[in-house]
This record gives structure tokens, sequence and C-alpha cells, in this order.
């Protein structure tokens, strides 16, 4: 792929992905209801202060939170995540007129969302009784800086990345140096693939692939790399998509000693690693009072400009302020570039390594290596920012999960939505790549099916998890539901159908939800903790009604999408599937890497709760169905709700019909359901 043809593409699909985005922006705020934008898990609808404060660097934080007086204690589900771009707005909609400030989400839970406001609520007058709405706002910084790295790889003549764009657009063959026999890992603990992952990594020329399926230890494997490469005295560039993934990378990286540095934007950041950020290194630097005092000087001068009626006298005092201004420019530049260069790994997202950020004050072949990790879920372009620094680069990630998130059906379609790991994988195969073999996070039952369909049956599950059940936990009695790894709750037949709602995008089951309470109840009695459970579900509507349902029974209970569980684990995982359909429609359940995230979050037990009649239309959700079978316990709705509720349970009378017997109280709805079925297929009852 000439890189003169990659660049013209890559353009024109950002354009029509970014003008999706804003006609998508625009259709919202014009056309849907505010209601439906909070569906859509755009918007969050009238929130309450729950407190205001001066966050770090003077920057003011609101907590927001629903409206504790209405009885509602969750947000709605929604696509909010740290570092979104937001904006605040009056009760009178979402519209540029109605905006008060805008904003950085520093943190959300379940039940608030943090932000750091750009303009300060003091001067805003802020009223702690009113309702506010917060709406998600597109970026347009991260667009421009993928079109000028896009731009300056078209016009790279020479320079340290030379070499690794002729590979990685298949100029020239990946090289390899020879690599000492005895090489000593840093890290005791590392797995045989683990090892070879890290001894390929060193020894490659250009570029090595770090293929880690869930579980195991990418991010062990690439802190180990670049301590090697620190070790050498080598400098990293270390880059990843999410704000989350680079902070993961900092704090493991600090335990180990190594010299690192934050770069970004401190309301971005998790509390814990703010001290390695370049705001705070730099206010503990040696020229920080010199810095101070200059900035003193220059409000001086301005209070005295306005003092001043001598035009000669204000004219000189604004000569001097210029100056004072250039000098304060070049002391800023340089106690920068001090920090810079002592650190060892310079961390950022992948658009936080722009040339015209902090980095533009280092020399452009400072870093001898760049290293992308979530590369499979980025998009090229955005590598390309980091990637024009570096003489090689390692690309860690997993291309068998979830990619990039494009809102241009047809932009992905022309291929935005390959990623550069991807695109590499398939270009050179092996000779790229290597891929780590042993995980340590599921019960080899819950791992076959993902290894066998998306891993060419190469994940071996490690002795320390291979047969780990939620029975093993303390306190943790050993029930049914506790002894074993797949449970399947079959559905079908059951009339559990999906609701019918006008959004296509947002389905629900009302069904489903019943039988996730009642399963949850029964891991919580048998002591399982409910924040070592996740229920998931590949709806937002679906996620709403499971919160209203169990959050404020189990507020330590995290229920998410599917796409928002991507990266984590839990101990027990129940997964709704939604879709019951006489047709057999699916929707975006066809989307395999959706599924794989899904199941591979679970450590010791996975709950599976669909209509097999529907799911299984399709062929890979079909396998699954068919593993958790063979592998795992099988209910129908019947069976479980018979085993929740103690007896009470349908049974056939003489004559045919069924009648009522048991003492239980299992939901109503599924009463319903049960006594629709039972009618319209053994006639009416006694």
């Amino acid at each position: 792929m000439e890189v003169e043809c990659f660049v013209s593409k890559t353009l024109e699909l950002l354009q029509e992905e970014r003008e999706a985005e804003i006609e998508e922006t625009k259709l919202w705020q014009e056309n849907v209801s505010l209601k439906d934008l909070q569906s859509k898990g755009v918007c969050l609808l009238k929130l309450q202060i729950g407190s205001q404060s001066t966050g770090l660097y003077g920057r003011s934080l609101l907590l927001l939170e629903p409206r504790k007086h209405m009885g509602v204690s969750v947000l709605p589900s929604n696509n909010f995540g740290p570092g979104d771009i937001v904006g605040l707005y009056d009760l009178d909609g979402c519209k540029p007129s109605s905006q008060l400030c805008t904003g950085v989400v520093t943190r959300i839970s379940q039940s608030a969302v943090t932000v750091a406001c750009e303009d300060s609520p003091d001067g805003l007058n802020l009223d702690t009784d009113a309702l506010y709405n917060l709406m998600k706002l597109a970026n347009d910084v991260t667009y421009k800086r993928m079109k000028k790295a896009l731009n300056t790889l078209n016009g790279y003549s020479s320079g340290p990345a030379s070499d690794l764009i002729s590979v990685l657009f298949g100029y020239s063959e990946p090289g390899s140096i020879s690599q000492p026999n005895d090489l000593s890992f840093l890290n005791s603990g590392l797995d045989e693939s683990q090892r070879q992952a890290v001894s390929f990594a060193l020894s490659q020329r250009e570029v090595a692939v770090i293929h880690g399926p869930p579980g195991t230890g990418k991010t062990t494997t690439v802190v180990e790399i670049i301590l090697q490469v620190v070790k050498r005295g080598q400098k990293v560039l270390c880059c990843a998509g999410s704000n989350v993934a680079v902070d993961n990378l900092v704090e493991r990286l600090a335990k180990a000693k190594a010299k690192v540095l934050r770069l970004g934007h401190p309301a971005r950041l998790l509390e814990s690693i703010q001290k390695h950020s370049l705001d705070a290194v730099l206010a503990h630097s040696d020229n920080t009072n010199i810095i101070a005092d200059i900035r003193k000087d220059i409000d001086k001068a301005f209070m005295g400009m306005k003092k001043m009626n001598d035009k000669r006298d204000r004219i000189h005092l604004k000569r001097e302020v210029g100056e004072l201004r250039k000098e304060l420019r070049t002391r800023e530049a340089t106690a920068i570039a001090e920090v810079l260069k002592r650190a060892d790994v310079v961390l950022a997202t992948n658009t936080g390594a722009n040339d015209g950020g902090p980095l533009k004050n280092l020399p452009v072949d400072h870093f001898d290596w760049v290293v992308i990790d979530e590369c499979a879920q980025a998009l090229e372009s955005s590598c390309w920012i980091a990637l024009l620094r570096g003489r090689k680069c390692i690309l860690a990630g997993d291309y068998k999960q979830l990619p990039p998130t494009i809102k241009s059906h047809t932009a992905a379609s022309k291929g935005l939505s390959v990623s550069l790991m991807e695109r590499l994988i398939l270009k050179y195969g092996d000779s790229v790549v290597r891929m780590l073999t042993v995980q340590y996070r599921m019960n080899s039952n819950i791992m076959t099916w993902a290894s066998e369909q998306m891993y060419q049956g190469q994940l071996v599950a490690h002795s320390s998890v291979e047969k780990h059940l939620l029975k093993d936990l303390p306190g943790v009695a050993s029930v049914e539901e506790t002894s074993t790894p797949l449970l399947l709750i079959d559905t079908a037949g059951c009339g559990l159908s999906e609701m019918e709602v006008t959004d296509d995008q947002s389905k629900g089951n009302q069904g489903e939800v019943d039988i996730v309470e009642l399963h949850i109840k029964a891991l919580t009695e048998a002591g399982v903790k409910p924040k070592d459970i996740a229920v998931i579900a590949p709806y937002n509507l679906q996620v709403d009604l499971l919160r209203q349902r169990l959050s404020a029974r189990h507020p330590d209970l995290e229920i998410k999408s599917v796409d928002g569980f991507q990266g984590r684990e839990k101990e027990a995982v129940v997964l709704t599937l939604v879709r019951s359909n006489r047709k057999g429609e699916i929707g975006f359940l066809a989307e395999d890497r959706r599924i794989n995230v899904a199941v591979t979050r679970a450590r010791r037990h996975l709950a599976l709760v669909c209509d097999t009649q529907t799911v299984q239309t399709h062929g890979f959700l079909k396998t699954l169905i068919d593993h958790m079978t063979q592998h795992g316990d099988v209910r129908t709705a019947f069976e479980y709700l018979q085993g929740y509720s103690m007896s009470a349970v349908f049974y056939p009378s003489t004559n045919g019909c069924p009648s009522l017997q048991g003492s239980g109280k299992p939901p109503w709805s599924l009463w319903l359901n049960l006594f629709e079925i039972h009618c319209s297929t053994e006639g009416p009852y006694r």
C-alpha cells in the first residue's frame, strides 16, 4: 500500500466520518427529543449539583447526580467516559443558546458524573437547587490532529521514522537484529509465551505486534518490554487510545520505579497518577519560582498601564510586557523540555502526542521507541500522530475484540474501521506478531469457546484459574449457581419477547430482566458480593431496565453495555442477549467481536440469558449456545422459575390442563407469560 494512496483515502474517509458526526449532532439537537437523546446515551437530563469544589491546579469540579427527592439514585445507561468533552445546559434543552459552559468528564459512576468546567461556575452563578442537562460534544481537535499527522506522513522524506514507514507500507520487509541469548527478565513471573513476546519485540528492527487475547497479561508484557528498553538507556513514547489505558500503564511503570511523565489535561487523569503529570512535575521544577516572578511582573506592568496618562510611558510599559512575555515563553519551553528529557517514558493518548503540545519542545529524534497499546481499538490515523516520532514501534492489543467506534457506516465499510494492527497481521502474519497464549482470568470451560472460535484453539488456562469457581471464593456457599462455570437460561418458547420500541437501535426485554434479577438474588444469597458481579447487555434500553430493577438494592453491582466493559473483568458475569422475536432478527449481536468481549469478561461464572430459538439463527452465536449446552448447565425459564420459587410451578392435572401449585412469588410478568404459553398450548385453566 503506497503512502499517498493511504493518506488520500483515509483523509476522505475521515471527512466522511466527521460530517456524519456533525450531521448526527445537528439532527439530535434539532429533531430528537431530549428523552430520546438520553436513551441514545449521549445526554443526561435533569441533574442536580451534588457538590462543587476546586480541583487540581485550580480547575472547578462539578459533581452532578440524579434528583434524589424524586427517588432516582442511578444515572440512565449512557456512553459518557473520562476525557469526554461535554456541554452543561439549563433545562431549556441542549441547544447552543442554552449552553452554560463546556467541560471534561473526570469521573463517572452509576450514580454520578464529575465534570471539570472550563469556565468557572462562580462566574456562571450556578444554582445548587436548579436542574441541568449534560450532553456529549463532538471534539473537532482530534480530527484536526489526525489530518495534520496524515499530511505530515504524506510529505515525510527523511527522519527517525523513515525505515518504519517503509515497512508499514510494504516498501521493504521487516528486519531483525541479534539479541543476547541470556536476556535477563526483570519480571521473573513471566510465562513462556510472554518471554517469547518480549524477546521477539526487542529483536525486531522496525515493528513488533503483541497480540494479547483476554486475560493473557498483555499489559504485563508491554511493561516488561518498556523496562527492558529503559534499561538499555533508550527513550520511549507510550500511547493508547483511551486515558484509562494510558493511566494504567503509568501506574504499572511507576511501581517499577521507571521515570515516567504523563501528558494531558489533569482533569482527564486518575487521581493516583496526577503526581506524574506534566503540570505537577513542572510545579516542582527549578524554573517554577522564576516563571511565577515573571507572571507577577507582567500583572504588575498591566496594573501600571491602567494608571498612566502619559502615552510614551504606556508604550514603554507595553514594550516591557512584550519582552516579559517572550521571556516567559522561553522559560516555560526550557522548563518543559528539561522535564521531558529527564523522563525515560513519556505517556499520552494517541492524539495527545501531537507536535502542537508539549512534545514540540523536544528534538524530532528524541524517542527511540513508540509503543501503542490498545492499537486494535484505535483509528490507524490516530496512531500516526505518535509513530512519526519513533524509529521502531511496538503495537499491542487484540484485533478480535471491538474495533474503533465509527459513526459513518459507509466510512467503516470502506476500510476506516481496519486498525493498523489488523492490517499488519493480515499483511505480514507471524513474521511481525507474537500471540500470548496463557490466560490468567477464565475458568477453562469459559475460555475454551473463545479460544476455539477466535484464537485458533491456542489459549491455555493457567493452573491458578483453570478450575476456579464462585464457591471457592471466601464466604461463598456451595450451591448449584456457584458450582458451575457455565449456565444457560433458555427463554425459548416462554413468551418472553423483546419489547416493541420505535427506536430500532434500542431494545429491551422485561422477561429477561426478571430472570436476571432471580439469578442475581441466588448468587448474592449464596455469598457472592455484588461488586464481584457484572450484568452486561448489548442495548442501552435493557441496561436502563436492569438498573431500575437492581441498582437500588445492589448499588455495587455493575450494569453496563458490552462496549462499556471492554478491558474489564468480574468474578461472575450475567449476560442478557435481549433479542427474542419470530423473525429471528438479532441486530448488532451479529458482531462476533462484541460477543467475544462480553463472554471473556467472566472469571469464574458466566450466565447467559437468551432465547436460543432466536439467537442461534446466527452461526457464531450458535457455537456459543452449543458450547454452553455441552459444557455447562442448562435451564429453561420454567426450570429456573421452579428452582427459584421453591415449589411454585405449573403441574399438569389429570385431564391435561395445568394447575398452579406452590407458595413462591416470582416476578408477576413471568407468571403472565407462563399463563399465556400454557393457555395457547394446553387449553384454558381450571
